[in-house]
């Protein structure tokens, strides 16, 4: 009697431990990735300057942007460098042969941008884990505009700031690395160049510059610390990114990008929209 429990005992764990270990194959244990894509599309831009030009200028152009993503079990850490040339168009915009030559803008857009945040909540019934954390950013944004054939006068913002870092991340399927990821940066505080301009030529804090020493230098110097009275901005991404094999993903992406600076005082603002529609190339480490 003792021996045949002694079998069944046995065969009931064996069959236990064989069954533990089919499910156990079957989900999928969260690692820490390294994330490097190469990202492209169309990127939409709507400008207003009022300092230059009453008019919006409207544009779209083929952007280029590289992403670097660290995904630790409870941190993120994410890089991007953003580039894109624009020729943007007035409703006056004169066209010659094809091509403008007049009341139009080569608008020149760098990004940078450092993000790190940590958990925060998770919503397992939602499968979503939302992390909070800050983001330092650099926004590059020059504009040329020719308001005749061969006259231009330039334009545009240096703005370096730190704010808070929103992020979710959802798995679309209990056992799939597929996720979609949202992400809002809201900068509290800025340090801007080139402010302080009045016209296209004279600038408030400009005019004593030296032409023998180091130009750029001076003009980092006579940069101002900013918060929400003379720039709020907002930036709103929203990706899919699917596996189509352990390392290689495709990254689906959304990006909304609105900032509004007071060029001088509360007379002249800068209006600047660029919605991002984006295909990426992922290749996990």
């Amino acid at each position: 009697m003792s021996y045949r429990l002694i079998v069944v005992i046995f065969l009931i764990l064996s069959y236990g431990h064989i069954s533990f270990s089919q499910d156990s194959s079957k989900i999928i244990s969260f690692e820490p990735q390294y994330l490097i894509t190469l990202s492209s599309g169309i990127s939409l831009h709507t400008v207003r300057d009022e300092m230059m030009s009453p008019l919006l200028y409207r544009g779209t152009q083929a952007p280029l942007a590289f992403l670097y993503q660290f995904r630790g079990i409870e941190n993120r850490h994410t890089v991007v460098f953003y580039y894109d040339n624009t020729e943007l168009n007035s409703s006056i915009t004169q066209i010659i042969n094809e091509r403008a030559v007049s009341h139009y803008i080569m608008n020149l857009n760098l990004n940078f941008e450092y993000s790190f945040s940590t958990k925060a909540a998770v919503f397992e019934d939602l499968r979503t884990t939302l992390f909070l954390g800050a983001r330092l950013s650099s926004i590059l944004n020059v504009r040329e505009h020719y308001f005749i054939q061969g006259k231009s006068q330039t334009s545009g913002e240096q703005m370096t700031g730190l704010g808070i870092h929103l992020l979710t991340e959802t798995a679309i399927q209990q056992k799939s690395n597929n996720y979609l990821r949202v992400e809002v940066n809201i900068p509290c505080i800025s340090y801007v160049l080139l402010s302080g301009f009045y016209n296209a030529i004279v600038k408030e804090k400009y005019n004593d510059m030296d032409p023998d020493q180091n130009i750029v230098w001076q003009i980092l110097k006579k940069g101002d610390f900013v918060s929400f009275n003379k720039l709020f901005e907002m930036q709103a991404d929203v990706s899919y990114i699917f596996f189509n094999s352990n390392h290689i993903a495709f990254d689906l992406q959304y990006r909304l990008l609105y900032y509004s600076f007071v060029q001088y005082q509360d007379l002249f603002h800068a209006h600047v929209l660029n919605n991002q529609f984006l295909l990426g190339l992922t290749v996990k480490l």
